[in-house]
């Protein structure tokens, strides 16, 4: 069975300020409890979903919790750490997540 893998990148007024280095398999985040990481089951697999800056600070609070058990790969969350921290700092910034 196929998964679907959701891209992601920083967006700030239309043009691309980071990119994220690795996809985000779905099956990582269904696999992982609801309530810890209410931010991440918002990806939608097939379609495209966009967090602000502020949600983007939610988003990295909740990968500060993720267990090291977590099926969301260090190098994947690290990665969307960094993301995290960029469309934060920015106001006008969104981290952008492309379903397949």
């Amino acid at each position: 069975m196929m998964t679907a893998v959701i891209d992601y990148r920083v967006l700030r007024g239309g043009t691309i300020e980071a990119w994220g280095s690795h996809g985000i398999d779905i099956a990582w985040i269904w696999e992982l409890d609801r309530d810890l990481i209410p931010m991440l089951w918002h990806l939608l697999p097939y379609a495209d979903t966009m967090f602000n800056s502020s949600q983007a600070r939610s988003l990295l609070a909740e990968l500060d919790r993720l267990p090291e058990s977590s099926p969301l790969v260090p190098a994947v969350r690290d990665d969307l750490k960094r993301l995290c921290e960029i469309t934060s700092q920015h106001g006008h910034s969104q981290l952008w997540f492309f379903g397949d």
